[in-house]
């Protein structure tokens, strides 16, 4: 099923809406008359809309979850000047998505894919050290994996929560990394293959093709976990790597998180990794507040609490 109509389509009263949607939020109440009905939450990369299930709850109740791409047969209706949806059908989507179709479902960042991946093979054309690039060259060649890489979110709901997400976060992450390289010194080479690696273990632990999601295994083992058994796999397939290197690198992807209670077995323990640990938290942290504030805003000031990072953030506005 292709999806044809999206959240800005939807118009007018009575408009009748069947398509897939993600499901952002899904509750089941009671109303004053004793009977149960739900409120859904669904948007695609266009916008978002709210739907209400008055029929047949206990039936579809059990059909979907938040986070599933979901197919609706609805119809719009105002509702106290606002558009939802009166749905009389939903389910799962019960067969996966091409990549290229992920793009109808979530939004993509500002920066246009292609140039972000003219950029990698740029700054991966730049490394010196011949067995990292070697490594790089091993990694780019493995067309299934970088797909993934180029397409993949950088979380689910943290930052870079958007088609192409982790590999503009990596490559910000790597432009820092040369930066800082040059300014506190380091070896660059080391420093900007870790950043591009760092958080390789994602295209595993996440799954895109029904929804942002962790797979089974993501959710078991962790993107460091599989982090590192991807970086083995590459190196296996790369001749002459040393041993040396092969420790460096998977010391800094298992120490990239820094700390024991934000996920890393290891604290950074070397320059290198320290400055990876460092770009990485700041450049996730600021465009977590950043995607956190476009939507989530209590006036024109102020946004609301970010549970996880704790506190209200405020909007400079230039005069």
């Amino acid at each position: 099923m292709s999806k044809t109509t999206f959240v800005r389509d939807i118009t007018g009263n009575q408009h009748e809406v069947n398509d897939l949607f993600v499901v952002t939020k899904k509750g089941t109440y009671t109303a004053k008359n004793n009977t149960k009905y739900m409120m859904v939450g669904l948007k695609d990369a266009t916008g978002s809309i709210d739907g209400r299930i008055w029929e047949r709850v206990d039936e579809l109740e059990g059909l979907f979850e938040k986070g599933d791409i979901v197919s609706v047969r609805s119809k719009a209706r105002l509702y106290q000047d606002r558009l939802q949806l009166h749905i009389t059908d939903i389910r799962k989507l019960d067969a996966d998505l091409a990549v290229c179709d992920i793009a109808h479902f979530y939004p993509c960042g500002d920066k246009e894919r292609g140039l972000l991946q003219e950029e990698y093979a740029a700054i991966v054309k730049e490394i010196k050290n011949p067995h990292l690039k070697e490594l790089l060259n091993t990694f780019t060649g493995d067309r299934q994996l970088l797909d993934r890489y180029f397409s993949y979110p950088a979380s689910t709901s943290v930052h870079h929560v958007y088609v192409g997400g982790l590999l503009e976060h990596s490559l910000s992450v790597a432009k820092l990394g040369m930066a800082a390289a040059s300014l506190i010194g380091g070896d660059r080479d080391i420093i900007v293959t870790g950043c591009i690696l760092h958080d390789i273990g994602k295209v595993h632990e996440l799954d895109i093709l029904r929804g942002f999601k962790f797979t089974d295994r993501g959710r078991l083992l962790g993107h460091i976990t599989l982090g590192v058994m991807i970086l083995e796999d590459l190196i296996r397939r790369t001749d002459g790597f040393p041993q040396d290197l092969t420790d460096i690198l998977t010391h800094i992807v298992v120490s990239h998180h820094g700390l024991e209670e934000w996920g890393s077995p290891k604290k950074p323990m070397f320059p290198e990794a320290i400055i990876v640990h460092h770009l990485d938290n700041l450049d996730s942290k600021v465009m977590g507040v950043r995607e956190h504030m476009k939507d989530n805003m209590a006036d024109e000031r102020w946004s609301d609490y970010h549970r996880l990072y704790e506190a209200k953030y405020y909007k400079i506005t230039s005069e």
